[in-house]
């Protein structure tokens, strides 16, 4: 007896004999599959209403309306569904160019099936993710409205039952990071690191209770779009070449939208995707400079970067403290906001880190003059 398919694909090419592949391949895979001939015709096989594909496969390029024509509606209609863009071989660019505007992933023509049905199931994975989450969300607001409704008379209990659930939602993000840090052991510790520092600098700048709050979510989160890189890029041990380090720097971008689906950690979302920026301008995925980066963005920056700099990674050693210390007085106004910076030395955090996180750090002793050249 044949078994049940496992997932329902919308395939959106133009090409009858590629179409045709396609859609055999995929039905061996136990897959069932939809087929649109051009952009305009998948979108109205949506807006129908009478298909809700778990993935779409399209190409990029079609008559009547393109695949980066379709690509934002697409998103619109089924944003639980992963988009993987088909592109030629000579045209890598444009698959980025995708990747940015929202597509999940993208697969050069030819590819194998079998590398077809590895990209699928990631794509899967990462719909299960949004669902998962989506889903406790739901279950989170509904439990939310149910104690305020109960709470409603008494201030004093409604704030206990707050403070309850930002504990419940600091665990959620604590279980994620922990699920991303799972994938590299090199990283273990650093994300609630990263929190710490953070929430460190928040506090001394004034911040709001309620942003020291999403602070935190973020800097827990920040790396939660590194679910979305393949291992072969994330866990290399050696220079990453440009087309890597492309995929490599969408992480920002893929984190900002998971968090987006989720309320709780919505404000969060910008933070996650500037984490990257530098008050100069010459940061990613934006190149956003100074005040247009977000105010929780900068903060989180320089706690990931200075945690970066004293703890070991597969493709580099770690320094001193001291020594980074030094390189994030260099780096004031240039990488990082001289407020944070100068917040940072002034806050009284840094003999507290080495205390806590001692058995994490790089010790002087321990560096070689070649890792010294790293």
């Amino acid at each position: 007896m044949e078994s049940e398919p496992k997932a329902t694909i919308l395939v959106v090419e133009d090409d009858a004999g590629m179409q045709k592949v396609l859609a055999l391949g995929l039905k061996k895979m136990q897959y069932q599959v939809a087929l649109a001939s051009n952009g305009k015709q998948a979108l109205d096989l949506l807006e129908a209403g009478d298909l809700d594909p778990d993935v779409v496969l399209m190409d990029i390029r079609m008559p009547v309306m393109t695949g980066l024509q379709a690509l934002p509606r697409v998103r619109e209609l089924v944003p639980m569904s992963p988009v993987i863009m088909l592109t030629a071989f000579g045209d890598l660019d444009t698959g980025l160019d995708a990747m940015k505007k929202g597509a999940f992933d993208y697969l050069v023509k030819p590819s194998s099936l079998e590398k077809i049905r590895e990209t699928i199931e990631k794509a899967l994975g990462y719909r299960a993710i949004l669902q998962e989450k989506a889903q406790e969300e739901r279950r989170k607001e509904q439990y939310r409205l149910d104690l305020e409704r109960r709470v409603e008379s008494t201030y004093q209990e409604l704030g206990s039952i707050y403070g309850r659930l930002r504990e419940m939602n600091l665990q959620t993000a604590h279980a994620l990071a922990e699920a991303v840090e799972a994938k590299d052991r090199y990283t273990k510790g650093h994300c609630e690191r990263v929190r710490w520092i953070s929430e460190r600098i928040g506090h001394f700048l004034g911040l709001a209770d309620d942003e020291i709050e999403q602070l935190e979510y973020a800097a827990l989160l920040h790396d939660i779009g590194k679910i979305g890189i393949p291992d072969s890029i994330l866990l290399k041990r050696r220079d990453l070449d440009e087309r890597e380090r492309q995929i490599m720097r969408m992480h920002p971008i893929i984190g900002a939208q998971i968090l987006s689906t989720v309320q709780t950690f919505a404000r969060a979302a910008a933070a996650v995707r500037h984490h990257h920026e530098r008050w100069d301008g010459q940061g990613y995925p934006e190149g956003a400079r100074g005040e247009e980066i977000d105010r929780l963005a900068r903060i989180i920056s320089l706690a990931d970067t200075f945690d970066a700099m004293v703890t070991s990674r597969p493709y580099r050693q770690g320094i001193p403290v001291e020594q980074a210390l030094r390189k994030l007085h260099e780096l004031r106004g240039s990488q990082f906001s001289p407020e944070v910076v100068d917040a940072f030395f002034s806050s009284g955090l840094i003999d507290e880190y080495v205390g806590l996180f001692h058995d994490s750090l790089v010790k002087p002793d321990t560096i070689t003059p070649d890792d010294q050249k790293r």
